[in-house]
């Protein structure tokens, strides 16, 4: 794969907090429950840099086994620190001890900062962001010793998009997806197409299934995916939560291997945004059902995390 060496650049380190330890305080007070380590740098690869942020549990298994990855894909303007405001994810890392990452697009990858999931020269195998992408990942889990078979891929609007496209350009390296608010793998090749599944949604998911399998190749395998969609979405169509499971059923049917589950939750009243995410985030709705606890129990059941 190009680009699949690439180099790490640490620009801050946060060592996260201490439960207070050797902090005097009244017995009355309760101790502070421990938090983890969130690393901040850069990743370069032969198709370019991004920014990213690394965060690290608090806690470590006690049973030596190697901890699992969930990476987290931002939606347009959003930035790797709105998205773990936004999402709450570091909390449930603590909580269920998983390494988490969110790779961060710059303005001058897109005016919006939205990945670029409609233009096959960067959403294909060894092309462009999710070259840079799969080969990110790929370094943290050496550097991490993060458990083969055990990265989850999870996004949100143009980040859902984009963890489509990654889970149909690398199959084998990814245990389960997560999509909130996005577009079936592929369902755009242009800027007017991509304008078009926004609006309208992306149409036939089975035939969208077809071309996803396809694409997959040899490397074809089924995929537990998770789908989220709001109802009242008037960014990104809710048709395109149908269309999405569509598309991963016809996939996990056809593929080689054990069957696995494709999940739906159309959300009532949700617009486009996380549902049940903090008002520290953009586009989050906090009156709406816990998208991350959903998620996180769906990787659970499916043994990613």
């Amino acid at each position: 794969m190009t680009g699949a060496q690439g180099g790490w650049g640490w620009t801050t380190s946060f060592a996260v907090a201490v439960a207070l330890a050797g902090c005097a305080r009244a017995s009355n007070v309760p101790a502070q429950r421990p938090v983890g380590e969130t690393m901040r740098g850069t990743f370069t690869s032969a198709e370019g840099t991004r920014g990213l942020a690394v965060y690290r549990p608090a806690r470590v298994s006690t049973n030596g086994a190697a901890r699992p990855l969930v990476v987290m894909l931002h939606g347009c303007t959003q930035t790797a620190d709105d998205m773990a405001r936004g999402t709450r994810m570091n909390a449930a890392a603590d909580a269920a001890e998983f390494v988490v990452l969110y790779p961060e697009q710059p303005a001058q990858a897109h005016p919006l900062k939205c990945w670029n999931w409609y233009l096959p020269e960067h959403s294909t195998r060894g092309r462009g962001e999710a070259a840079l992408l799969a080969a990110m990942i790929d370094s943290l889990v050496r550097a991490e010793g993060i458990a083969p078979g055990r990265v989850s891929l999870v996004g949100m609007s143009a980040g859902a998009a984009m963890a489509a496209n990654l889970g149909v350009a690398y199959p084998e390296r990814y245990a389960a997806l997560a999509l909130h608010s996005g577009i079936p793998a592929l369902g755009a090749t242009d800027v007017v197409g991509a304008m078009s599944v926004m609006r309208q949604g992306a149409g036939d998911g089975d035939l969208l299934g077809v071309v996803a399998l396809a694409a997959m190749g040899a490397r074809a395998r089924a995929i537990p995916v998770v789908v989220l969609h709001g109802d009242a979405d008037k960014v990104v169509s809710p048709n395109n939560l149908r269309a999405t499971v569509r598309e991963w059923m016809y996939v996990n049917a056809h593929a080689p291997g054990a069957k696995e589950p494709v999940e739906e939750h159309l959300l009532s009243g949700v617009g486009h945004a996380w549902s049940g995410g903090s008002p520290d985030g953009t586009y989050t709705a906090p009156s709406g059902p816990d998208a991350t606890a959903m998620i996180v129990a769906f990787l659970r059941r499916v043994g990613s995390i």
